[in-house]
């Protein structure tokens, strides 16, 4: 007893002694501001030491406090010294490491090594800062040409069932050809080192379906090996580290494969792979020229783990010796493939050849700015003969039948008897047609399309208040040749149980595809929400559900590159739907199937009928938005500023009999910030008051979220664990943080690396003064590697939620998600 007393005495003494730690952190970076992997940082005379991560952060702590001498140190920077006094508990250092030449001795030392691949990737790196040197702009033509197939493996199994049937030879050529598609893309790249570019496209030739190949624009990603980090936006959310850099040699590991004599030199290849420390990294080789110490040619494949779209991603290379002053891509080869549904694959490939090299043009100040690329009308009008001038290589015999096939079927389904017969199948009405699928009428020279939805669709059993109605959709579109559109959509139903009826007519028109100005007029009667954003439990009760007569006018426009213009005014008669006949779920002494409870909860909210007229206004914009120039549409690519939004809502009492009476502003900020390979963050801070309230009713009030039970939702948008919904009216503060760290940290670990989790993490913040409401959280959890269901891609999730407020006690909390890729714009939901 008194050993353990004893035992207790000490240790309490130990953590009295010891128990405070003093933390150095900060960034190290070299000389550009690029972040520095694996460099050590080390206190000067003792064993305590760390290393920077991907992101170049670097964490040490002591528990001790007073003056030390700290030493940053990697190869091929100079060593870093410097003298600290630590007695805070955080104390922030960034370390800024400049570069050196590799020690001779060093360099001989690993020359009379066993294997030499380390000694020849630090020759390159070397070299590399002479390369990247040699010139500040260059302008070339580029030829892309891509080809992409669908392997359908049922449908092959059919026509092979078919032919051994008929006791036919076995043929699938067509097929193969229907399931192929091809674009040829000629283009002029000027670019001013190290990374500002343009790209005019001055020939585009798409065949068949090729919206999904890949790299048909060099925004597409710059993969270079040359640089330290390799940016992709277009298939990876992070970039990959170069193992052409001094973070590499420690993050790779190196082997030498062989040597070959060309041209009287001497080619080494050299292999890497990543070692355990890494994430995002590489694996393939490069063949590097002797006493030139340049890379000639590189193979590597992309980590699977962080490819959203494809299975497997492979970039080949080569780097020819221009105008004798500095190694540039003279080719670059991207392969891939993916699972796109049960026994449905597709594989791609696209060569892309540099030629004509132009160094060091003159161009004139600011000529790179927001847009990086553009094509004009004539660039989708080249006939053969400039293809045949322009391509870098000649076409392959599968590509000439390609091109045969699609054209000529181009030609038949252009020729009038074609369309004509098309149209008579299309606008056929079938058994079919009027059950399930609705029926069309389309009138192909006019590109009009009349759309009327079929009987099963005429049924909404179940959702709307006053269950079961019955009606129709109809729907009609005309797109013009200069991509101009008129869109009309009408909607009409019939209750049985109240013998009422609904519906909504929503007439657009977009008048400029370039900045997608819209307007559009809507008129109606329907069922809305108070809060349509509300928790699912609660959306879809009865007291969150009135009805409204409404008509609206809004406008859509993109006023300057980055500033949007968003304006709607609605006129809105409100009723309550208490006067309803709804099933009655306790009637014959049943039970509703959530019990008694829920049932006197789940009433319509009473209110008196009102007339509100308003007008929204939102204002946004992005600094610096990059974007492609389309002949008639404008494509954005995004900016690495955040987006500023300011709406102001004012109802307008007296106008039509209008009974409300206030005016709404909010601001908000939105970012999305790319953080490297440590993964990417986005964060939203919303600011709203209420200026105005002399008559506010429940319809226009401003709700905050509550919670869904055991369901994460959006934390971009979605509070995961505030205990309720509830109302705001003066000044408040909002803020969502989420950061997926793409499998920085469990990537570390071995055995859950096979597992290819992903870490994501963040919080939210409400202040809300009125109710003397402080409200933080904070959640944690880790996402499935994604898989298919059917067609779809899905990602499923585990998180843990707790928060900390000043007016209840959250404990914490599991939740579960589902997230589901979209392909159109290459992102998760």
């Amino acid at each position: 007893m008194k050993f353990a007393l004893f035992t207790v005495a000490l240790l309490l003494t130990f953590i009295s002694i010891y128990g405070q730690t003093y933390n150095l952190s900060g960034k190290i970076t070299n000389a550009k501001l690029e972040p520095i992997a694996f460099a050590r940082v080390q206190i000067q005379g003792q064993v305590n030491q760390t290393f920077s991560k991907e992101n170049g952060m670097y964490s040490l702590t002591t528990f001790t406090k007073g003056a030390f001498t700290i030493v940053a140190t990697i190869a091929g920077y100079k060593p870093f010294t410097f003298n600290i006094v630590l007695q805070n508990d955080s104390t922030l250092q960034n370390i800024i490491l400049q570069e050196t030449s590799i020690d001779d001795e060093e360099i001989l030392v690993m020359a009379v090594a066993k294997d030499k691949s380390v000694y020849y990737i630090k020759r390159v790196l070397e070299q590399k800062k002479e390369i990247l040197n040699a010139i500040k702009t260059y302008q070339t033509d580029v030829y892309i040409k891509a080809t992409e197939t669908t392997l359908n493996t049922k449908q092959n199994k059919k026509i092979a069932a078919k032919a051994i049937k008929n006791n036919k030879p076995i043929d699938t050529t067509n097929t193969a050809l229907q399931n192929m598609n091809m674009a040829e893309i000629k283009l002029l790249l000027e670019a001013k080192l190290p990374n500002k570019f343009k790209e005019t496209r001055q020939g585009v030739a798409k065949r068949g379906n090729p919206e999904n190949l890949f790299f048909l624009t060099t925004t597409d990603g710059d993969f270079s090996l040359y640089n330290n980090l390799i940016q992709v936006p277009a298939i990876a959310p992070v970039p990959f580290l170069s193992p052409i850099s001094f973070s590499g040699i420690v993050a790779y590991k190196f082997k030498t494969k062989g040597s070959r004599k060309e041209n009287g030199r001497t080619i080494y290849t050299v292999s890497f792979k990543p070692t355990a420390m890494g994430n995002t990294l590489l694996t393939g080789e490069v063949d590097i020229i002797d006493s030139l110490w340049v890379i000639q040619k590189a193979i590597y494949s992309l980590p699977k783990y962080h490819l959203s779209e494809y299975d497997n991603f492979t970039i080949q290379q080569e780097y020819n010796y221009i105008q004798n002053t500095t190694w540039l891509l003279n080719k670059q080869q991207f392969t891939y493939d993916a699972k796109v549904g049960r026994g449905i694959k597709k594989s791609g490939e696209t060569k892309v050849f540099y030629n004509n090299y132009i160094l060091n043009p003159t161009f004139k100040k600011n000529y790179f700015g927001n847009e990086l690329s553009s094509a004009t009308k004539e660039a989708y009008q080249r006939d053969s003969s400039f293809w045949n001038n322009v391509r870098s290589e000649p076409l392959t015999k599968s590509e000439i039948k390609l091109i045969n096939y699609k054209d000529s079927i181009e030609r038949v389904v252009k020729s009038k008897p074609y369309l004509d017969s098309i149209d008579g199948v299309l606008n056929k009405i079938t058994t079919k047609k009027v059950l399930f699928d609705g029926i069309t009428f389309y009138k192909r020279t006019l590109n009009r399309k009349i759309e009327i939805g079929s009987l099963a669709q005429m049924l909404e059993p179940i959702v709307p208040p006053g269950g079961t109605r019955i009606g129709y959709n109809l729907s009609y579109n005309k797109t013009y040749k200069n991509k101009k559109e008129i869109d009309a959509f009408t909607n009409f139903s019939y209750g049985l149980a109240n013998k009422d009826f609904n519906g909504d007519v929503r007439v657009s028109k977009l008048y400029n595809p370039f900045n997608r100005g819209t307007y559009a007029l809507t008129f109606g009667r329907s069922f809305d929400f108070l809060f349509q954003g509300d928790a699912i439990f609660n959306a879809l009760l009865k007291q969150n559900i009135f009805r409204k007569a409404h008509i609206s006018f809004n406008h859509f426009v993109e006023l300057a590159n980055g500033l949007f213009l968003i304006n709607e005014v609605e006129f809105a008669q409100r009723s309550s739907i208490e006067n309803f006949k709804f099933r009655n779920p306790t009637s014959n002494g049943n039970r509703s199937l959530f019990g008694r409870f829920f049932d006197s909860l789940n009433v319509p909210r009473s209110f008196a009928t009102h007339n509100a007229f308003y007008n929204n206004i939102t204002l946004s914009y992005t600094p610096k938005q990059r974007y492609i120039r389309e002949p008639y549409q404008k494509l954005i690519l995004g900016s690495s500023w955040p987006t500023f939004s300011i709406k102001w809502r004012k109802g307008l009492q007296g106008i039509f009999g209008s009974d409300i009476n206030y005016d709404y502003v909010e601001g908000s900020i939105r970012q999305t910030l790319k953080l490297g390979t440590i993964g990417v963050s986005k964060y939203s801070l919303l600011m709203g008051n209420f200026l105005n309230k002399k008559s506010l009713l429940i319809a226009d009030y401003k709700f905050m979220r509550g919670k869904d039970p055991g369901i994460f939702f959006n934390p971009e948008f979605n509070f995961q664990n505030l205990d309720s919904t509830f109302a705001v009216f003066k000044n408040f503060v909002e803020g969502h943080y989420v950061h997926e760290f793409n499998g920085a940290i469990l990537n570390k670990i071995p055995l859950l690396k096979k597992l290819q989790l992903r870490e994501i993490a963040g919080g939210g913040i409400l202040l809300a003064p009125e109710r003397n409401l402080r409200y933080l959280e904070f959640f944690a959890g880790i996402e499935s590697k994604p898989f298919l269901l059917f067609k779809a891609k899905l990602k499923v999730g585990m998180f843990a939620v707790t928060s900390i407020s000043n007016q209840f006690k959250s404990p914490v909390s599991l939740k579960f998600s589902v997230r589901s890729f979209d392909f159109f714009r290459n992102v998760w939901n």
